[in-house]
């Protein structure tokens, strides 16, 4: 019998709860509440034998996740807090590894709708349906490029907190994964996906902002994309993408 895994996960509360609500059952991937862990679990942890295995899969799956978070409701990033094993019984065990994790002080951005009926009173809650999430992993999964795109834009963490250059080749990449599966930059631009100038602004000042040496030789982009404007701008074109590949599922 196969081994059943799941992975837990670390940040602020917020974003906890951002996964629990975009990432439900029966759907793939999905998040479980076990006392006090929230726990991702997906059906592609179950070819698995070691807690090593999960922890190298789930770290991927997690960064990718980032990505898709941030684009679908500006979702800070999680990190991979561990390994659980449930056993057929009911019962499970924690692998711990060392990972570090620093919360800080956030506030909500976003609400919760809830709709109200004619009569005033609260609708229930419509049956559970795949999140935007959930079908851009399941894309992901049989896209290389896309899936690449959304682990190295879930790396750009949007804090300031990270070297500069890690951020801005973080970003480089991702748009160079997009160029790459759209059929060049020529072609991509003519998607209308956004302005053109926008594009290749962003480009250049993340080919300047990646190679650290380089920039204190060069001077950067006359106007340069801002940390904000990248992550917006990435944000719309990932969504871009992956709408255009989820109007082509079957």
């Amino acid at each position: 019998m196969p081994k059943q895994w799941g992975a837990v996960l670390q940040g602020h509360e917020f974003d906890l709860q951002d996964w629990r609500d975009m990432l439900k059952p029966p759907f793939d991937p999905w998040v479980e509440v076990h006392g006090a862990d929230t726990v991702l679990r997906s059906n592609s942890f179950g070819d698995l034998t070691s807690s090593n295995e999960v922890r190298d899969r789930a770290v991927t799956h997690i960064e990718r996740l980032n990505g898709a978070m941030f684009v679908a409701m500006q979702g800070q990033p999680l990190q991979f807090g561990g390994v659980i094993e449930f056993a057929s019984d009911g019962k499970h065990s924690r692998t711990l590894f060392a990972e570090g994790f620093v919360e800080r002080a956030r506030l909500r951005m976003h609400a919760v709708a809830v709709v109200i009926g004619p009569d005033g009173v609260p609708k229930p809650n419509p049956p559970p349906k795949e999140s935007d999430v959930q079908r851009w992993a399941a894309i992901a999964d049989t896209d290389d490029l896309l899936e690449d795109a959304l682990i190295f834009f879930g790396r750009a963490s949007p804090s300031d907190h990270g070297s500069p250059p890690t951020f801005w080749f973080d970003i480089y990449k991702a748009l160079e994964c997009l160029i790459e599966k759209f059929g060049g930059a020529h072609k991509f631009c003519t998607l209308n996906w956004a302005p053109k100038a926008q594009i290749e602004n962003l480009k250049r000042t993340a080919d300047w902002g990646r190679h650290a040496s380089r920039s204190r030789r060069h001077p950067p982009p006359p106007n340069p994309t801002t940390k904000q404007e990248a992550y917006e701008l990435m944000a719309k074109l990932l969504r871009k993408a992956f709408e255009a590949g989820d109007a082509s599922r079957p």
